[in-house]
């Protein structure tokens, strides 16, 4: 799949200055060129597609979904009905491809864009999508991958809760104490590659009290959490215990205040809150 990915996007870079001055006019006014027409499976409204995107002004790369989240990004297609005021290039764009199609689409920039564009290109006048359509999920796979995700949510739930009560009691087998303090139950160390810091990683998790009240979980959103690792964008208990792991590693973490939010209040975690995750690498 990456293979298929990187010639993909070679395949748009080497075809955009051939193909600047053509394509066609979308529904909704952006100028847009397939490259490829492979004849795959082509998305409706209402189903989901996985893209990988890259945002370009001229030179300039803004923003990717290999960089930025680590692979190709699930994306909702609005029913028509439901079509927001500004509607997204992406969606023009990608109801025009079929699956392993490769396309170009340029969306003027106005003043609503202008906000986001750098000092240094202000006088830019387009910004240019480059995508790959990497998968349709239709609304009947969209509801199978919905269940197994609400089925892995309840289990890991259960899981955790049934640790959290074995801990309070102090019953839970298999707690290691690292020199920072922080707690961790090693469920697998995970067979893959050790992760380095810096290195882009997703992570599924559930976190919760000591008391059993979950706060937040990456499972009812059917998507992992994609950050950098150990290097200070998550809490530091978080970013130690996912070190710890290989790729495909699990554990529960039991994070001290000292390690977590100290003693600040963080949405529904109290000051000096003691914070229980179950996490697991990708």
């Amino acid at each position: 799949m990456r293979n298929f990915l990187f010639i993909a996007l070679a395949a748009v870079v080497a075809l955009f200055t051939a193909c600047q001055s053509e394509g066609i006019q979308t529904e909704h006014g952006f100028r847009f060129i397939n490259h490829t027409n492979k004849g795959g499976q082509k998305p409706q409204p209402g189903e989901s597609v996985l893209v990988q995107s890259y945002v370009w002004i001229g030179d300039s790369l803004l923003s990717s979904s290999q960089k930025n989240f680590g692979g190709p990004r699930e994306y909702n297609l609005f029913l028509k009905d439901d079509l927001p005021k500004r509607v997204p290039a992406l969606y023009d764009a990608v109801l025009l491809m079929g699956e392993g199609d490769s396309a170009t689409i340029f969306e003027t920039i106005d003043t609503f864009l202008q906000k986001f564009v750098p000092p240094g290109i202000k006088d830019a006048k387009e910004v240019r999508h480059e995508l790959v359509l990497v998968d349709v999920i239709t609304k009947e796979e969209k509801e199978k991958v919905q269940a197994e995700a609400e089925a892995k949510y309840l289990a890991v739930q259960n899981k955790t809760q049934e640790a959290v009560t074995s801990y309070a009691a102090g019953k839970l087998a298999g707690v290691t104490t690292t020199g920072s303090g922080l707690k961790i139950v090693i469920e697998d160390k995970g067979t893959g590659p050790a992760i380095t810091p810096g290195e882009q990683v997703k992570v599924h998790y559930y976190g919760c009290l000591t008391n059993g009240t979950m706060f937040d979980n990456s499972y009812q959103r059917g998507e992992a959490y994609p950050f950098p690792a150990g290097v200070g964008q998550m809490i530091p208990g978080f970013d130690e215990g996912v070190m710890m792991l290989n790729r495909g590693g699990k554990a529960l973490l039991f994070i001290p205040a000292k390690l977590g939010y100290g003693d600040q209040p963080a949405g529904q975690i109290p000051p000096n809150s003691e914070l229980v995750f179950y996490i697991e690498v990708m």
